[in-house]
């Protein structure tokens, strides 16, 4: 369309969307200015001339509206026209008219064609909008616990055309994390589901599969992608926090990414490790706010048994004694064994001399009436630790 009109008018056009960002752009028909070529080459208009856009009121536009030059900003004159369709407003069409020669029968082909450009970006949007239902739907039935229900559903992805299988696929998940007792509304989850559109964006059509979910977003995308951008993370993170604004609802975003799944029907059991994480980051702040499952540890172990297993069984009576009679033993204790019982590597970590930390040892051993010489006591004093740590228990 854009074409079409500039071979007929014999003048340079182009379409933006609402936040003019450039969306078609015709070819070169003599007339230029340096604005035109900074946008083309960006995709969108610089901070000065979005400025000077807002200025011109164009959202009360309903027909043809001449703008003048702007000599500082390198503007010459131009004619836009609002792309409207059913009364919905989707963006704009630019014309020069450095001469002010446009006729009035040639501002009515720019608005006849704005209005088609109207219609396209409608039909897309609608299009846009059923396909991201439908891919809500069957990436809910991915992470679904039914074997057959999981298969059907990665068929119907890919069959689709609405998933890419590239190798192995990779989840990684995202959870605003409240100040108080505050839950994810319905401007939460659009502001997470915004995010998510944005760091899907960079992997191209079929590059990832998207899920907002009560309290957290979902991405599942090619491993290959993780690899090749290991900040996409870090970047749902800091584009979920800029969506849901600055308040004081939320403290921060979580995010979590499980390990690779070998096939598209396995996405489950990487998003189920991602949950995990998520859970160890929440009690154990040293691996917030990003975080691998395969960086856990024996978290990871932990982190997979049901919360009310780990709590009937999982802290040792040691471990409820240690906590009971000295928080600062059971924290020496957690580095003494983290650190395999190396005291120097404790008390440099401590600021310690070595003797206080033998001292402390042994007061470790007196509370618990373990034995730290012994694996096998290490080993339940160790992982009882880690236990109440994640049963929020310190």
């Amino acid at each position: 369309m854009v074409d079409a009109l500039a071979r007929r008018l014999g003048r340079a056009v182009a379409v933006d969307d609402l936040d003019f960002r450039l969306l078609a752009y015709s070819a070169h028909h003599g007339e230029g200015d340096e604005m035109r070529a900074r946008v083309i080459l960006s995709r969108e208009a610089p901070p000065e001339a979005l400025a000077w856009l807002r200025r011109q009121r164009l959202g009360r536009a309903t027909g043809p509206v001449r703008l003048p030059a702007d000599n500082a900003l390198g503007i010459l004159p131009r004619v836009v026209v609002p792309v409207v369709y059913q009364d919905v407003r989707f963006g704009y069409l630019w014309l020069f008219d450095t001469d002010g020669s446009l006729t009035d029968q040639q501002l009515e082909l720019a608005s006849e064609a704005a209005a088609d450009a109207g219609a396209v970006c409608f039909r897309e949007r609608v299009l846009s909008d059923l396909r991201t239902a439908q891919e809500g739907e069957l990436v809910r039935d991915l992470l679904s616990d039914d074997g057959q229900t999981r298969s059907m559903a990665s068929a119907r992805l890919v069959e689709g055309g609405l998933f890419a299988p590239r190798g192995d696929v990779t989840a990684v998940v995202a959870r605003p994390v409240p100040t108080g007792p505050n839950a994810v509304d319905e401007d939460g989850r659009m502001a997470l589901r915004a995010a998510l559109n944005t760091v899907s964006a960079r992997l191209g059509d079929r590059g990832s599969l998207r899920l907002v979910r009560p309290d957290h977003a979902v991405l599942v995308l090619p491993s290959a992608a993780l690899r090749r951008s290991p900040a996409l993370p870090e970047l749902l993170r800091a584009t979920s926090l800029d969506r849901l604004g600055r308040s004081t609802t939320w403290r921060d975003v979580h995010v979590a990414t499980g390990s690779p799944a070998r096939r598209l029907d396995d996405a489950v059991m990487s998003y189920a490790q991602a949950l995990d994480a998520l859970r160890v980051a929440e009690v154990v702040p040293t691996f917030a706010p990003v975080v691998e499952h395969a960086s856990l540890g024996v978290y990871a172990l932990l982190a997979g048994q049901p919360v009310d297993q780990l709590g009937a069984h999982g802290v040792h009576p040691a471990v409820r004694r240690l906590l009971e009679t000295d928080l600062q033993l059971f924290t020496t204790a957690e580095l003494y064994l983290d650190k395999a019982g190396d005291a120097r590597a404790t008390a440099a970590e401590l600021g310690l001399h070595r003797a206080s930390v033998y001292h402390r040892v042994r007061r470790i051993e007196d509370v618990t009436e373990l034995d730290l010489s012994d694996g096998q006591d290490r080993l339940i004093l160790h992982l009882g630790i880690k236990v109440s740590r994640l049963l929020g228990l310190v």
